[in-house]
């Protein structure tokens, strides 16, 4: 079944100023659900960030599993860490209209291939997957910065 979302964003920082200010008054969702396995144990941090999140939001936390039983409206706001988190929200049918991919920053183990996009095989590899699905995800860290293609860039 494909649950219809206002829009999937890549961002390994989570919840953080340029979302905050940035991206939810661009996107202007009622609810903002963050998928990744580590954060939904880590009750001290979904703390700490719900304490940036405006009171109107519905926010909630899931895992790449339990984001399947999720009830998935046009007017949700999905934010993932990993490439990986992004490829296991498409598998369980979320379709967004708008896909972005934000910063993912410099570990040792990733190479950069953009600024502030720093990659690593398994990446590559998840991020050429999405791309065969016909998924057109671009690469914009900001609503102020001009999207790029993500296919351009890898």
């Amino acid at each position: 079944m494909t649950k219809p979302a206002a829009f999937l964003r890549i961002d390994d920082r989570l919840i953080h100023g340029q979302v905050i200010v940035g991206w939810i008054p661009e996107i202007k969702p009622d609810r903002l659900l963050v998928v990744n396995d580590k954060i939904s144990e880590d009750f001290m941090r979904q703390e700490l960030m719900a304490l940036s999140i405006p009171l109107e939001i519905e926010l909630k936390f899931y895992s790449t599993a339990e984001i399947a039983a999720e009830e998935v409206s046009e007017h949700s706001f999905i934010l993932v860490a990993s490439p990986r988190d992004a490829w296991e929200c498409l598998q369980k049918g979320i379709a967004p209209r708008r896909f972005n991919v934000g910063g993912m920053h410099s570990r040792d183990d990733k190479e950069e291939i953009f600024e502030a996009l720093h990659v690593d095989n398994e990446d590559r590899r998840y991020f050429n997957m999405i791309l065969d699905l016909g998924v057109a995800p671009v690469f914009q860290p900001t609503p102020q910065n001009e999207p790029l293609p993500l296919g351009d860039i890898l």
